[in-house]
């Protein structure tokens, strides 16, 4: 028997300060009183009767003492939560209870993965023995634990019935290390895993040997949840809009067919994948897939008003193994009309891009053209772009501006020195001005570089000197960006390329305020980085992240970028104070969950080290009951026991 409340040397000293007290309390002398009576004599004989049975009044009066005793032991002993059963060979046992997106994948009889593994995990919990003390972990992206160490049947199946099952992926690699530093010091640690086995060999290869892991698999009827013609999936789904047109679109989705564990054995199943625009049809399909196979599809020329895309994949018989991964959602980015004002004295080339940029476009960018004598920065603040051509005015427009060749004071950044037939070594692809743009092999006559800011982005370098920069400033309470060319086009090949107009519209789109659609989706069981409409407003604070059901969500603002790890698919809108919303999606898109692989055993580690994980012990009935309730029945009987003896002149 051990003690779940007050240790022994607690508990004996309180046994000790009530017995002391109850004895003093019988010891105590008691004051009779003074009766005066009409005859002394008849008194006095029945005195002399009473003084024969003073010996059995003393007994009765020690047999109570003994009770009120046996009581105070009895309510000392509660306090120290006495249970059965414990030994040195009580178990440590952490649970990880699989919560990934495979774990959805659901049978005929309408159960999941994931209710049949919490199910055998409350099996196991009802029948741990009584010196086992357990937790039950969540094993998604981010493991947790859901709540402490417990020898408490009740605590268990209730952190049991906190585990929500997520759509991304497990980190089976970093659930077991919070699995060791959990029984880290504990007796006989052991860690039991709840799972379909739906992990890559490379993170079953990197399980620590020295650790006492088991594998539970699912119950030999789940076997049938996985079909003969396995799961399909979405794996890709990207929309790009049309530059020539505003209304239009292109869709490319890839999907995939995993057949039966993984393998691509099956017959070729017939499918539908639709697309969906703001809830309305745009486009239907009739399809093939075989197992295995993977299969991309490009919809071109799609129109349409409206942000919210969707590509619903279906069984043209029957359901699939796992729905989640059957819709995909994508966003595409709303392109806001333009109001361009050239500063220039005359470029064929700059002007003849953007006449080809603005051709059949008329209400996405409007051109006005002023020489650099008739400039003026009133009339620049109206125009939401200005671009310098050859010409730097002394202060900065109150507008996003594109210089070319900035020379002089006012450029927005120093010139530290200009370099003769410059190379180009370094490229920012990542960057948004820079995307399907190659700089490769440029010929450039002379260039200037800039030095750059704390938060300032070189896009082209020669041997890390930018000579092609980005940059954001805080100016009148709003964010303006400045694209610096460090070169004049005319004396370099630049507008010969095919990389003069994407590199105008991409800096165009850029100094707007144009958020690419790359930057908007997002896969789950990740840390999404999104960036708010205007990250100088609101650098530092929290913001409202909206979820796909509803729900609403505070998120960490940093430097104008919201930190949000990710665990549902669907459309999200983060909401901040003074902020434009931002709208973002996110999907599934991981082969390794869409296929839904399900293992009866499970191998782990590599080369000599390579096991088979045995299962967890179970059916052991538990003997871990607490005794406390017990001893204050017990204690009220005897309460009992003595009223009634008391009645009787017992023990008086």
């Amino acid at each position: 028997m051990t003690l779940a409340g007050l240790p022994w040397a607690q508990l004996l000293g309180l046994f000790a300060a009530g017995a002391a007290a109850l004895t003093m309390l019988y010891l105590l002398r008691q004051r009779r009183r003074r009766l005066e009576v009409p005859f002394l004599r008849l008194w006095e004989q029945v005195l002399r009767q009473s003084e024969a049975t003073t010996l059995w009044q003393r007994m009765q009066r020690w047999l109570s003492l003994l009770v009120q005793l046996l009581i105070l032991s009895l309510l000392v002993l509660a306090l120290g939560d006495p249970r059965l059963g414990a030994s040195p060979r009580g178990r440590t046992l952490v649970l990880l209870i699989d919560a990934s997106a495979s774990m959805q994948a659901k049978g005929g009889d309408g159960r999941s993965r994931f209710d049949l593994a919490v199910e055998q995990a409350r099996h196991l919990v009802r029948h741990l023995a009584g010196d086992d003390t357990a937790v039950v972990v969540a094993l998604d992206s981010q493991p947790a634990p859901m709540g402490g160490l417990s020898q408490n049947e009740r605590e268990l199946l209730q952190q049991l019935d906190a585990v929500r099952v997520q759509d991304g992926p497990a980190d089976l690699l970093r659930g077991l290390q919070l699995a060791q530093d959990l029984s880290a010091g504990r007796p006989n640690p052991q860690v039991v895993l709840f799972s379909d086995g739906g992990f890559d060999e490379a993170t079953l290869a990197a399980v620590p040997a020295g650790l006492d892991l088991r594998f539970q698999p699912l119950p030999d009827g789940a076997a049938r949840m996985a079909a003969a013609e396995g799961n399909l999936a979405i794996t890709s789904f990207a929309v790009r809009r049309y530059r020539r047109n505003r209304l239009g679109y292109e869709v490319l989705v890839e999907l995939a067919a995993f057949g039966p564990s993984g393998g691509s054995d099956g017959p070729s199943v017939p499918v539908e994948l639709e697309i969906r625009q703001e809830g309305e049809t745009v486009d239907l399909q009739q399809l093939t897939l075989r197992p295995g196979e993977r299969l991309r599809r490009l919809y071109p020329n799609l129109g349409g008003s409206g942000t919210r895309l969707e590509a619903r994949l279906r069984r043209r018989s029957g359901g699939d193994l796992l729905p989640l991964d059957d819709t995909a959602y994508a966003l595409m980015p709303q392109r806001r009309r333009q109001r361009l004002l050239l500063v220039s004295r005359g470029n064929l080339f700059l002007e003849g891009a953007l006449l080809s940029i603005s051709a059949g476009e008329e209400n996405q960018i409007e051109i006005e053209k002023v020489a650099p004598a008739a400039y003026d920065p009133l009339q620049a603040a109206r125009f939401d772009i200005v671009l310098f051509d050859a010409f730097t005015p002394p202060e900065p427009p109150a507008a996003h501006a594109l210089y070319l060749d900035p020379q002089g004071p006012g450029s927005p950044l120093p010139i530290v020195e200009t370099v003769v037939a410059p190379l180009v070594t370094d490229v920012a692809k990542e960057h948004p001005v820079l995307r399907w743009v190659t700089l490769k092999d440029l010929n450039i006559s002379r260039a200037s570089v800039f030095r750059l800011g704390p938060n300032d982005v070189a896009l082209a370098s020669m041997l890390r000197r930018p000579i092609l920069a980005a940059l954001e400033r805080q100016q009148g309470g709003k964010v303006r960006r400045a694209v610096l060319v460090g070169f004049d086009i005319r004396r370099s090949d630049l507008p010969l390329r095919v990389a003069f107009p994407l590199l105008l519209v991409n800096a165009l789109d850029w100094l707007a305020g144009e958020v690419t659609d790359e930057a908007l989706r997002f896969t789950t069981g990740q840390t999404w980085r999104i960036p708010l409409a205007d990250r100088a407003a609101a650098p530092t604070g929290e913001a409202d992240l909206v979820l796909p059901d509803g729900g609403r969500v505070p998120v960490p603002v940093h430097e104008g970028v919201a930190l949000y790890h990710g665990q549902r698919v669907g459309f999200y809108e983060l909401q901040s104070r003074g902020q434009r919303p931002v709208l973002l999606s996110a999907n599934l898109f991981n082969p390794v969950e869409s296929t839904v692989r399900l293992r009866t055993e499970l191998a782990v580690g590599e080369g000599a080290a390579r096991r088979v994980l045995p299962q967890p012990e179970m059916g052991r009935r538990a003997v871990r009951r607490a005794l406390w309730p017990y001893l204050l029945l017990l204690c009220l009987l005897l309460l009992f026991l003595e009223w009634w003896s008391y009645q009787r002149r017992w023990t008086v």
